[in-house]
C-alpha cells in the first residue's frame, strides 16, 4: 500500500507540474504548439488526478477519529476533502461541456471557470501528493 501511495504521489506531482507549465508558458508558444489540443490531452490526466485526490482526501478525512486527531489535522483533512469536492464538481461540469460543444466552443462563463479550476488543481495536487508521500514514508 505504501508503494502505491508513493507512485500516486509522484504521478499527481507530475500532472500538477505539467498543468503549471502549460498554464504559465502557453502564451509563449501559440504558434508552435496547438494549445487547445494540449489542454484536451491534459484534461484526461487532470480528471484522473481529481478522482485520486477526491478518494485520497475522503479516506484521510474518514480515517481521522474524533479522539485521535488534533484540531489542525481535522481542519486540514476537511478543508482538503471539500476543496477536492468543489474542484471535482467544477472540473467535470466544465470538462463535460468542453467535450460536447461543437465548433462554436465554450461560453465565456465556462472559459472563466478554467481560471479557477487550473490553479486550484495545481495547489490541491501539490498538497495531496505531499500528504500521500508523507503517509507512505511514516509506516
Amino acid at each position: 500500500m505504501n508503494a502505491l501511495k508513493k507512485v500516486l504521489a509522484l504521478i499527481l506531482s507530475l500532472i500538477a507540474i505539467a498543468v503549471l507549465f502549460q498554464l504559465l508558458f502557453s502564451p509563449f508558444y501559440p504558434d508552435t504548439v496547438d494549445i487547445n489540443w494540449t489542454w484536451n490531452v491534459l484534461n484526461w490526466f487532470i480528471a484522473f488526478g481529481v478522482a485520486v485526490a477526491l478518494i485520497a482526501t475522503y479516506l484521510n478525512k474518514r480515517g481521522l477519529s474524533a479522539g485521535s486527531s488534533t484540531g489542525r489535522e481535522y481542519i486540514f483533512a476537511n478543508t482538503a476533502f471539500y476543496a477536492a469536492a468543489v474542484l471535482a464538481i467544477w472540473f467535470f461540469w466544465n470538462w463535460f461541456d468542453d467535450l460536447t460543444v461543437g465548433e462554436e466552443g465554450q461560453s465565456e462563463l465556462r472559459l472563466i471557470f478554467w481560471s479557477y479550476i487550473n490553479p486550484l488543481f495545481i495547489i490541491l495536487m501539490g498538497t495531496v501528493s505531499a500528504r500521500l508521500w508523507r503517509d507512505a514514508s511514516r509506516t
